[in-house]
């Protein structure tokens, strides 16, 4: 059988050979090409050959100049050993099989000078030399092409070996004679274990070599079209778990924990074996996907990208569920090994390829997945957000995903919208925030109103935003409780970055400026008119270079905790008589401005430090006003620690100070300052 299928096969390619010598001399010129594409992947297309054979073993066994391939796979049928004389004439068809080329074996010429087969009842050898002795007028001479009939000496010399690995199960054997290079043991060192991940045969590699090795794989089914994959080899195991659909498939790391995300370097694309083409997320993919020649690199032909498509949504789905799923900890793995390793908007800027494919593709499909997704906004805590937008019937981000680095931009990317105010004010006719909720948005309609970008006729005196007496009321309701706003409440909305003037204004347009004092009595009405430009109600006594001493008869100062610096020298400069307001947001060059117990302007840019002598940044649009504004210009430098607020002020930097220019973009460095603060005790 094995010798009459030789015979036929040899017939007729020797035939075609001496017919036409030059055509076999062109053949060697397109073998020569295949090894030098398929340069370092000879292993393993060696290894897929195995795979499309069925073989649950492949052997790789070292002998002196001598190396053997061996599986335990189907051997060769005519249909089989024809195509592997011939140059892309393979029998094997795509999706059904990881080699179709009929090419990838001719990449061997690069390291064998003859090769000799067994499988089955098969013998045959592959050697130029013979080739060239029956047709002497080709010029060159391709390697894989005319077989020839084993020489017993041959057969002889390695006979043992081949007739061992035979013994042990295995059923074709590839015998690579007169080694001329070593760069398979380099392949040996260096073959990645997940190239085992998706075959569909391949159990065990055995690695017989310089490089002793066995690699095994083991796969549970789960369901679903979901499987539990074990991969260990002599660094050890990784685990996967992966999720199929009609023949494309995703893989997620796992260890003991659960499902990890991979880094860039290792989340690759697959064509059955890995190519070096990222998928741009924290996965595996693998699918009928076009590469190269070298097959390292994806072709986004039409194949690849119905692929793509259907890549896209499977990882809508996924994102559907885990967007839908209660706290858990594996939709939050799941969900993060799925984010993009950048943000998809700087996407058109990179390489077009796969990954830039496929984030076009999820934008294309996401239509119907996110259209009710909404982002929350960061001037609103989540829960009450939450609370608001079930009424509205859309979908929030849960709060446990919120954290999930990369997840916002891709939602942006698929087309979801942060929520506008208009989009939160519209449960508040018939729903309450907590107390939270309730600062959060008094201190952003105070914001808004304040800069003229809401007006008073949009913001309802009905909505319970107010807090008296440890209760959230509507303005009317708090008007007859006949008792001003809870020292907590107004302090939660000016931590929030709202200042009470603000809030005085917010209230009179709404609800008239009687309420206003009422709701904002004693202290805070106090503050909200001085910082609304009218006269203090009581005179401040300041010294001379004294600027923290308290004004007559008032206690030593304590701040609260976690205000952000801006609102700490706020607070202070205006308990010490100073008519101050917070502007940090307006990017004017300055974070704080007002007037000085004497009536004088002030602008006052505030710098955080962590510890004594810590340079601080002026930028140029800061140096240039300070220079501008001269000794009306101060220097807030301020340090917290556990237990107190220390605040420096510094009068006329500019000229003060020893300002050094470095390019980062242009800012103005400060490293040699007095810092001789005052002291505010946390309470």
């Amino acid at each position: 059988m094995g010798t009459q299928m030789l015979e036929e096969v040899r017939q007729r390619l020797l035939d075609e050979a001496q017919r036409s010598p030059a055509l076999l001399s062109d053949l060697a010129g397109l073998e020569q090409y295949i090894a030098e594409s398929y340069d370092s992947r000879s292993f393993v297309e060696l290894l897929q050959n195995a795979d499309d054979a069925g073989a649950a073993r492949f052997v790789i066994e070292r002998t002196r100049d001598t190396l053997l391939v061996a599986n335990d796979g189907r051997p060769f049928s005519h249909a089989d050993f024809e195509s592997l004389c011939r140059s892309a004439a393979s029998t094997k068809s795509r999706g059904n099989s990881i080699g179709y080329r009929g090419i990838g074996f001719k990449s061997v010429v690069g390291f064998a000078q003859t090769v000799h087969l067994v499988s089955g009842d098969l013998r045959t050898t592959f050697s130029r030399e013979r080739t060239r002795s029956v047709v002497p007028g080709a010029v060159r001479i391709p390697l894989i092409r005319i077989p020839h009939p084993m020489q017993e000496a041959d057969e002889v010399a390695f006979a043992p070996v081949v007739d061992r690995l035979l013994s042990e199960g295995l059923r074709t054997v590839f015998v690579f004679d007169d080694l001329i290079a070593r760069g398979i043991e380099q392949e040996f060192a260096e073959f990645d274990s997940t190239s085992l991940l998706f075959l569909r045969s391949v159990r065990q590699v055995e690695l017989r070599t310089g490089t002793e090795a066995v690699i095994s794989v083991r796969r549970t089914a789960l369901g679903g079209g979901k499987q539990s994959i074990r991969i260990a080899g002599p660094d050890g195991a990784t685990n996967w778990h992966v999720v199929n659909d009609d023949e494309i498939a995703i893989a997620f790391a796992r260890d003991t924990s659960g499902i990890v995300r991979l880094s860039e370097r290792e989340a690759v694309v697959h064509a059955f074996l890995p190519t070096l083409e990222p998928t741009g997320l924290g996965v595996k993919i693998h699918g009928d996907i076009s590469t190269d020649p070298s097959r390292t690199r994806v072709i986004v032909d039409d194949r690849t990208a119905n692929a793509i498509r259907g890549f896209a949504k499977m990882i809508l789905m996924m994102l559907a569920e885990c967007l839908d799923q209660p706290d858990t900890d594996g939709s939050l793995r799941t969900l993060s090994a799925l984010m993009p390793v950048s943000d998809p908007r700087a996407a058109m800027f990179q390489r077009q390829g796969f990954r830039t494919k496929l984030l076009d593709a999820l934008k294309q499909q996401a239509r119907h997945h996110v259209q009710d997704v909404v982002i929350r906004p960061p001037w609103i805590n989540p829960v009450d957000f939450g609370k608001f937008m079930r009424v509205t019937g859309c979908i929030p981000i849960p709060r446990h995903l919120e954290g999930i680095e990369g997840l916002v931009p891709l939602l942006r990317h698929l087309g979801a919208r942060e929520a506008s105010t208009e989009h939160v004010m519209r449960p508040l006719a018939t729903t309450a925030p907590s107390l939270n909720g309730a600062a959060d948005v008094v201190a952003h309609l105070a914001r808004l109103h304040g800069t003229g970008q809401l007006d008073a006729p949009k913001i309802r005196s009905e909505w319970r935003l107010w807090a008296v007496d440890g209760k959230v009321l509507s303005l009317a309701e708090a008007r007859e409780r006949k008792r001003s706003l809870d020292q907590d409440f107004v302090d939660m909305v000016v931590e929030r970055g709202a200042i009470i003037a603000a809030m005085f204004r917010l209230i009179s347009a709404v609800s008239g400026q009687q309420a206003a004092d009422l709701l904002l009595s004693g202290q805070h009405s106090a503050e909200s008119h001085r910082a609304a430009g009218r006269a203090p109600l009581e005179a401040a006594r300041v010294g001379s270079g004294e600027w923290c001493m308290p004004a007559s008869g008032q206690p030593a100062l304590s701040v609260k905790r976690w205000r952000k610096a801006e609102q700490h020298v706020v607070s202070i400069l205006t308990a010490r008589g100073w008519s101050v307001k917070d502007v940090s947001g307006q990017n004017l060059g300055y974070d704080v401005e007002g007037s000085d117990p004497k009536g004088e302007d002030v602008f006052v840019e505030v710098k955080s430090i962590d510890r004594v002598g810590e340079p601080f940044v002026l930028t140029s649009n800061e140096e240039a006003v300070a220079r501008v504004k001269g000794t009306s210009y101060w220097l807030a430098i301020v340090r917290q620690s556990d237990v107190a607020v220390e605040v420096a002020l510094l009068c006329d930097p500019v000229h003060e100070l020893q300002l050094t220019r470095q390019c980062r973009q242009w800012v103005w460095v400060c490293s040699s300052y007095q810092f001789a603060p005052d002291v505010f005790p946390l309470t």
